[in-house]
């Protein structure tokens, strides 16, 4: 037989893949895949925990070094603690355990034996114990909790400044490795507490003494910012018109009259020089903080008394358009009618009271509206008065002083008479006014941010500018104020 006659061999063909081995090939794909994935995240997650733990690191260098600069501790022991925490990623109250270890330790073995001179027992592990000291020195009332406390008496200034800063040739800085204590605490920050505390007990004095005339006729408040204060008087609707069966109600007329006020800002500073450290002038460093004191309280009690003798004896202008006082008819746009010049007698104190009793309350600035407001029915209680004529005031209020040629005695056995206020700016001897409590019918505002009295500050290291330019720490007093009538209805003013 021949090649041609061999009959050909049947083509192959690959055999078919079953559905459960496909599903499975796929199913391995997708785990492999998986995997990968898991793979990828875990690497990402590496690299994102070791960037964080290069930042934390870098953040905890940065906690070593600043808090070890704030630790005052001396150079030796800080080199110490860097030893246990260089290089490493702490708790940052494990750094602070540390460094109060480190400051307990070093105030047991250095306290007793370093003081030179006379030794403040008990203050190297206490701040109160050394804040009374201080206190005590500059004759600051203590604080509540420290009026038990017995520490040592220091001599003077420049014992506290040498013992808190180790600065015996007064550059104006700090010196760890000669300092004699071992406190958070600060020589500026010590002495400005004390001369704060100053402030507020000077001021409370300066107030029984007359000063603070103006509290009991003005209303105070304290803002969260300095932006402009904007006092409203809200109108009040009067008397209620009445109203038919099935009838229509009408529209009460009632409206506002914004009076505006903007924050000043008072102030100074007076040098503590290094001089006067080293001189060891602490009686005068002790006048410093009364002399503030008196200069924040009388700059607050002229703003106000200014309010009756701005603009030749008339006051500030009101948002109605008219002076504070004026003799203008209520009915038209701007009149108080709350202005005469007539002198100070009991006949003439009844006219200015029945005065204030009828002024009309406020309903709304608008033609036909004004001064057609029901009686605001209430009588002044305060008379304001110069000194000259204080005498003449108690007499008018107080029948039973009618005859008297001098205050002095009455007062001694009497007390002070806290209805006639003495304003001490008032140089004009005929002019006086009246107000009403403000209590009940609230005329003149007090704004105040950043407390109520004077602030004092103390700029002094060795990075200062007045240091190292004039050897001076600079203690800064700072008043925020605003003063404002709100209201000329309570007030009434007699331009003799």
């Amino acid at each position: 037989m021949s090649d041609s006659t061999i009959p050909a061999a049947p083509a192959q063909t690959a055999a078919p893949v079953s559905a459960p081995l496909s599903a499975q090939l796929q199913s391995d794909v997708a785990a492999v895949q998986t995997l990968l994935n898991v793979q990828r995240e875990q690497d990402e997650l590496t690299k994102q925990a070791e960037a964080a733990r290069a930042v934390r690191a870098q953040m905890c260098a940065y906690l070593l070094d600043s808090g070890l600069a704030a630790s005052r501790l001396p150079a030796a022991m800080q080199d110490h603690v860097r030893t246990q925490f260089a290089g490493q990623v702490f708790d940052p109250t494990d750094l602070t355990a540390a460094i109060d270890n480190a400051r307990k330790l070093i105030s047991a073995l250095t306290g007793p034996g370093t003081v030179q001179g006379p030794r403040i027992s008990g203050m190297f592990d206490t701040a109160d114990q050394l804040q009374a000291a201080v206190d005590d020195l500059l004759e600051a009332p203590r604080d509540e909790g420290a009026k038990n406390l017995k520490p040592h008496r220091l001599q003077g200034i420049r014992e506290l400044y040498h013992l808190m800063t180790g600065d015996y040739d007064f550059h104006g800085g700090y010196f760890p490795d000669r300092a004699r204590l071992a406190t958070t605490a600060d020589f500026t920050g010590l002495v400005k507490n004390a001369l704060n505390k100053i402030v507020v007990d000077q001021w409370e004095q300066l107030g029984r003494a007359g000063y603070r005339w103006w509290e009991p006729i003005v209303v105070q408040e304290n803002f969260p910012t300095i932006n402009q204060v904007t006092g409203t008087l809200v109108g009040t609707v009067g008397t209620l018109p009445s109203v038919a069966e099935q009838g229509e109600y009408t529209e009460l007329n009632i409206g506002d009259s914004p009076e505006v006020s903007s924050f000043t800002k008072y102030g100074g500073y007076l040098p503590l020089t290094l001089e006067l450290i080293d001189r060891d002038e602490t009686r005068k460093l002790r006048q410093y903080p009364k002399e503030l004191a008196k200069a924040g309280l009388r700059r607050l009690s002229g703003l106000v008394a200014a309010i009756f003798t701005d603009n030749a004896g008339i006051g500030p202008t009101m948002a109605d358009g008219g002076a504070l006082f004026n003799s203008t008819a209520v009915t038209t746009a701007g009149g108080h009618l709350n202005l005469l010049t007539t002198a100070l007698t009991a006949a003439q104190w009844e006219v200015v009271a029945a005065a204030v009793y009828n002024q009309p309350m406020l309903i709304k600035n608008a033609a036909g509206i004004y001064g057609t407001g029901a009686k605001q029915a209430v009588d002044p209680r305060y008379l304001l008065v110069p000194r000259a004529l204080r005498l003449t005031g108690y007499q008018i209020l107080y029948p039973q002083m009618e005859r008297a040629t001098s205050i002095f005695s009455e007062n001694m056995q009497r007390g002070e008479r806290g209805d006639v206020l003495t304003v001490p700016e008032w140089t004009d001897a005929d002019n006086w006014a009246v107000a009403c409590d403000p209590a009940i019918a609230p005329a003149i505002y007090v704004g105040y941010r950043f407390g109520r009295v004077p602030e004092v500050f103390i700029a002094g290291d060795n990075q200062s500018p007045a240091v190292f330019m004039n050897d001076e720490h600079r203690l800064k007093v700072r008043f925020f104020l605003t003063v404002w009538v709100n209201d000329f209805r309570p007030l009434h003013k007699e331009n003799v």
